[in-house]
C-alpha cells in the first residue's frame, strides 16, 4: 500500500519471535522483498502511476547502490546509519502530517514535467543503498524522496517505488545470500546459505500476498488517508531504528 517493500516490520518481528540475526534476517527478507515488490507492481500495472520517466533510472541506480550497500553492510556496523535513516524518516513523517493538517493537498495526477534525470539517479542511489546495508526494500527512502524531490504524487511515488524495488532487492538478496556463508549470527555461529533460503520461502508466498491487496488498497482509499498511515508508519519505523541504533 504505501511502496516500501515491507522488511521495516519483517526485520523487526523476526528478531522478537527468534533472536538476534541480523545478517540472515537481511538475506531472507531481501529475496522476499522481490516477491512483495512484483505483487505489488503488477496491481500497479495499466493503473497510469507507474512512471516511464522515473522507473528505468530509479531501477538501475537503487540495484547498482543495492550491492555496495551489501558490502558495507557486511564489513561495518550499521547502527550508527540506521539512526540517522530513522530520523530522516521521522523527519519526512512530520513534514507530511504537517501538511495534512495545514490542508495542502497532494499533487496533481497526472503531475507536469518529467523529474530530472539527476535527482532520480541520486534518489535511486540512496534508496538502493539503504535496501543493501539493511535489507529493507528501499521504498521507505524513495517514496518520501520522490514525493518531495521528485514532486510526485503518492499513487506515482508508491507505483514507482514498488517497480524499482523488484531490481534492487534482486541484486541486493543475490549479493547478501552470496556473501551470507562468510558472516556469523549474534552467538558466533556461521550462517548458511540453506537456513537464509529456508527462511525466505515461509516469508515469501505470505508476503506476496500482503503486498498486492496493499497495492490494490492504494486505489481505493482516499489519498489523505493513505498518506496519513504512510506518516504513522514512517514514524514507528524511524522511532524503532533510532532506539535500535543507540541500544
Amino acid at each position: 500500500m504505501l511502496g516500501l517493500g515491507g522488511s521495516i516490520f519483517i526485520i523487526p518481528a523476526l528478531t522478537i519471535a527468534l533472536g538476534l540475526n541480523q545478517h540472515l534476517y537481511q538475506a531472507s527478507a531481501l529475496a522476499a522483498n522481490i516477491f512483495v515488490a512484483i505483487a505489488a507492481t503488477l496491481r500497479h500495472r495499466g493503473r497510469g502511476t507507474i512512471r516511464p520517466d522515473v522507473v528505468p533510472m530509479l531501477a538501475t541506480a537503487a540495484a547498482i547502490a543495492a550491492t555496495l550497500g551489501v558490502l558495507a553492510s557486511n564489513l561495518i556496523d550499521p547502527k550508527p546509519l540506521a539512526g540517522l535513516f530513522g530520523a530522516y524518516l521521522c523527519y519526512t513523517a512530520i513534514a507530511e502530517l504537517t501538511a495534512l493538517a495545514r490542508r495542502i493537498p497532494d499533487r496533481a495526477e497526472p503531475d507536469v514535467g518529467a523529474p530530472r534525470r539527476r535527482t532520480i539517479a541520486a534518489i535511486g542511489m540512496l534508496g538502493g543503498f539503504a535496501s543493501g546495508l539493511l535489507g529493507i526494500g528501499g521504498g521507505a527512502l524513495m517514496v518520501p524522496l520522490l514525493r518531495k524531490h521528485a514532486k510526485l504524487p503518492m499513487r506515482h511515488a508508491v507505483a514507482s517505488s514498488a517497480a524499482a524495488m523488484i531490481a534492487a532487492c534482486v541484486v541486493g538478496a543475490i549479493a547478501k545470500n552470496a556473501s551470507i556463508a562468510g558472516l556469523k549470527d549474534a552467538a558466533g555461529a556461521p550462517l548458511t546459505l540453506e537456513g537464509s533460503l529456508a527462511l525466505a520461502a515461509i516469508l515469501a508466498p505470505c508476503a506476496a500476498i500482503g503486498g498486492s491487496l496493499g497495492a490494490a488498497l492504494v486505489y481505493r482509499l482516499p489519498v489523505d488517508a493513505i498518506r496519513a498511515a504512510f506518516s504513522l508508519l514512517l514514524i514507528a519505523s524511524g522511532v524503532r531504528m533510532i532506539l535500535a541504533a543507540v541500544g
